[in-house]
């Protein structure tokens, strides 16, 4: 897969984002408090967030987030993970979280069907 670079040609991701939103729930594993979020984009090993409330870089979450199937009915998941960066943003935060474990179809089934679709809607 092509590597995805800053302008300045850092290094950002292995792998690319796929556009995902919706709503979700980042919630922090050292102060006990969640942050309500909007999912942006995520891919194998993390996703992008933008949110009112800041949380703090290498910090460890627990991402609550949902798909609905063809019926409407709501699945939820949850996939620990740990702040990567925050960035100030006019609406208030955007936040990039690494998953602890690469999403996989047996521990995080509704979000790996989807970036496996979108995949093959790209190629």
């Amino acid at each position: 897969m092509p590597m995805e670079t800053s302008q300045n040609n850092q290094e950002r991701r292995r792998a690319v984002r796929i556009t995902l939103i919706g709503p979700a729930r980042v919630g922090s594993k050292i102060e006990q408090r969640a942050v309500s979020a909007v999912i942006d984009n995520a891919n194998r090993a993390g996703a992008g967030f933008h949110a009112r409330e800041s949380l703090v870089a290498n910090e460890p979450v627990t991402v609550c987030f949902a798909f609905l199937d063809h019926l409407g009915e709501d699945h939820q998941e949850k996939l620990a993970g740990r702040v990567a960066w925050v960035k100030s943003w006019e609406k208030g935060h955007l936040i990039g979280v690494v998953w602890d474990r690469l999403v996989a179809k047996d521990t995080s089934p509704w979000l790996a069907s989807f970036l496996d679709y979108s995949m093959q809607q790209t190629a």
